[in-house]
């Protein structure tokens, strides 16, 4: 038996809301690449006990995080990512830092995309008044759009997922960091 000073293991595992399916996509994918369980909001609230240290994952509903406010109550969130239909950038981290309380914990962003048949019929009409003038930008641009621009046009008109495993590097890179 060895007296030598026993290494803490640090163990978080991944809360997540997802409304539909962007999150939840994420959340699973970067559960399964880092072998960290995976929660709903829900879920974790009969299964982990409170104060449990989590990563937290959630859909954007203008601009707020949705079931943050409910995580940070009960769980040390280390980290959260907030998942929406912008393209990612300065002004939409900055506008997430400002609509979200995340205290010291790291703020990621994911662009994940639009469901239309999945939101329901008032959360699409919100959806369409909110991205309106984006749309008619776009629209305004014509042939000169970006690929990206197009893109975010055919997912505003039509629905579409941006959801993909590399947009994940910078959140296993911290995760890796607090190992």
């Amino acid at each position: 038996r060895s007296n030598a000073p026993r290494k803490e293991v640090f163990v978080m595992v991944i809360v997540y809301q997802s409304h539909t399916g962007f999150t939840k996509e994420y959340a699973q994918m970067l559960g399964k690449a880092e072998k960290i369980k995976t929660y709903t909001l829900d879920e974790a609230s009969h299964q982990l006990l409170s104060g449990t240290q989590v990563f937290y994952m959630g859909p954007l509903t203008a601009g707020h995080i949705d079931g943050l406010d409910r995580a940070m109550k009960r769980y040390q969130v280390q980290g959260v990512c907030g998942v929406g239909m912008s393209m990612p950038g300065e002004g939409t981290m900055a506008s997430l830092r400002r609509s979200n309380y995340v205290g010291s914990a790291p703020l990621f962003y994911l662009q994940g995309g639009w469901a239309p048949k999945k939101a329901g019929w008032l959360k699409g009409r919100m959806v369409n008044m909110v991205t309106r003038s984006t749309r008619k930008t776009l629209e305004a641009k014509g042939s000169a759009r970006t690929p990206q621009e197009q893109a975010m046009l055919d997912m505003l008109l039509h629905g579409g997922s941006f959801v993909a495993f590399e947009h994940l590097e910078p959140i296993r890179a911290w995760l890796k960091s607090q190992g």
